[in-house]
Parts: C-alpha cells; sequence; structure tokens
C-alpha cells in the first residue's frame, strides 16, 4: 500500500510537471479563472437559496452531502435558472439536525439535465400553474391521471426563442420522467390565414415534485393549484400558453391585434 502511495503520488507530480512545461505561465492564469468562475457560480447558488429561506436564524443545516453536489456541480456556470434549481435544492435541504438528505435524486436529476432543458422545466410548470390558478382549476398533482387531463400547448417558435430545442430537450426531459408525454403540431385557424406550430406537453408527479423543490417549496407540491410559488423574473418564459392549440391560436391572433391597434393609435 505505501508503495501504491508513492507511486500515485510520483505520477501525480509528473502530471503537474507537464501541465507547466505545456502552458507555461498561463497555468497560473488559468488556475486564477477557474477559481474566479467558481466563485462566481458559488455566490449565484448560496444567493438564490438565501433569498428562497424564509429565516436564516432557524437553527437549520444544510445536508453536507447534498451541499457538496449542488456546489459542485453547480459552481461552472452562473446561469440563472441553473442557480435557481441549485438554489432551490440547497435551501430544501436545510433541516434541524442536518441529516435529512431526501434531495439527493433530485441534485441528480438537475445535474443530468443542460440549463435549456432546465429551463423547459421550469417554462412548463410555471406556466402551468399559472394557467391552473388563474382559472381557479383544482387538481391532484399526486394522480397523474388529473395531470394528463390539462395538458399545456406552447408555440414552438417562442420556446426557440428562449433558446430551447424543443423535440431534443422534450426528449430529455420525457427520459427524465419530468414529463408523461409530447407532440408537435401545426394548425391552422377557420380564417385560413393564420396558423401555428406548436408543441402540447403533459405534466408527471415527479417533475411537479422537482418544481417545487426548486421554488423550496417541496412542502406544498401537492398544493401546486391552490399556492402560487414565487418566481424568477429574470427567467424568461413564454407569453403566450393554453390547454390546447385552438384557444393559443385565439390568445396570439388577439394579442397581434392589440399591438397592431397600439401602433395605429401610436401613428
Amino acid at each position: 500500500m505505501p508503495g501504491e502511495i508513492v507511486e500515485a503520488a510520483g505520477a501525480a507530480a509528473t502530471a503537474v510537471y507537464v501541465l507547466k512545461q505545456l502552458f507555461g505561465p498561463s497555468l497560473d492564469a488559468i488556475g486564477k479563472d477557474i477559481d474566479r468562475q467558481r466563485a462566481i457560480g458559488w455566490q449565484k447558488i448560496v444567493d438564490r437559496a438565501t433569498a428562497k429561506t424564509p429565516s436564516l436564524e432557524d437553527g437549520k443545516a444544510a445536508n453536507l452531502r447534498v451541499a457538496r453536489d449542488v456546489l459542485w456541480n453547480g459552481a461552472f456556470t452562473d446561469d440563472e435558472i441553473c442557480a435557481e434549481y441549485f438554489g432551490g435544492i440547497l435551501a430544501a435541504c436545510r433541516s434541524e439536525d442536518g441529516n435529512d438528505d431526501s434531495a439527493m435524486q433530485f441534485v441528480d436529476c438537475i445535474k443530468g439535465m443542460s440549463s435549456k432543458q432546465l429551463h423547459l422545466h421550469y417554462v412548463i410548470y410555471r406556466s402551468l400553474q399559472n394557467m391552473l390558478i388563474g382559472d381557479g382549476k383544482q387538481i391532484n398533482p399526486g394522480q397523474e391521471a388529473e395531470l394528463l387531463a390539462v395538458p399545456i400547448c406552447f408555440q414552438t417558435v417562442e420556446l426557440m426563442q428562449l433558446g430551447i430545442n424543443p423535440p431534443v430537450d422534450l426528449t430529455v426531459l420525457h427520459r427524465q420522467g419530468l414529463i408523461r408525454s409530447w407532440q408537435t403540431a401545426s394548425q391552422q385557424h377557420a380564417d385560413g390565414k393564420h396558423g401555428i406550430h406548436f408543441c402540447t406537453v403533459t405534466a408527471t408527479t415527479f417533475g411537479v415534485i422537482l418544481y417545487a423543490i426548486a421554488m423550496n417549496r417541496l412542502s406544498d407540491w401537492a398544493n401546486l393549484t391552490v399556492a402560487a410559488f414565487e418566481g424568477n423574473d429574470a427567467i424568461q418564459t413564454p407569453k403566450h400558453y393554453a390547454y390546447n392549440p385552438g384557444k393559443l391560436l385565439e390568445l396570439m391572433m388577439a394579442r397581434a391585434q392589440s399591438l397592431q391597434d397600439s401602433d395605429e393609435r401610436g401613428g
């Protein structure tokens, strides 16, 4: 065993020497850049976790196992959506004794997705919650049959404008169990002049829970339709969404007409 340790130490020293010879003085600069980026990423996560924590004086402590994975995986990005999700889990893993590591599954899920896929998850569940609360439609998100009865439609172009690649990113969310189904299609209005390309998505209980934990509202996940979760205005969401493509098209046409009327009045 001691011989193996010495051999490993020698290999590490050789690797460091090779790196220094290869990069020269720039190696120190690269290290400083990495440290700087890591510090920025950590700060954003901590800031979002703090914003989602009702009181820092509650005597609770973050679970070290969860916190380690959150900070390690979230350190090298300053993307707002990544900070939102990692920060939410960091806030949610706090408990009286710091031993609650039940958020680990959600950390694994988040770190397995790109920032755009996390953005898409946020868009779907934020929009779904807004629709359900706005319409006064109460469902039990623990019953997936009830979630399947409330599909949500988005205009494909609007998602693409957010940097989301609908077919690819929806496939990843489906593989992660965060949506039950999805499809893309087109629909024309009866006037024959207007139409849309859209995608329809159905939610899952796991997707609802991940959204709740990212908002540090894990205890309220079953209240998705009655308790609005505070979002983040820095994260862009689509202007149009509806339960079906016909209603989505009507909303878009009404908005286009409103903008046209406004331009004409301004002129």
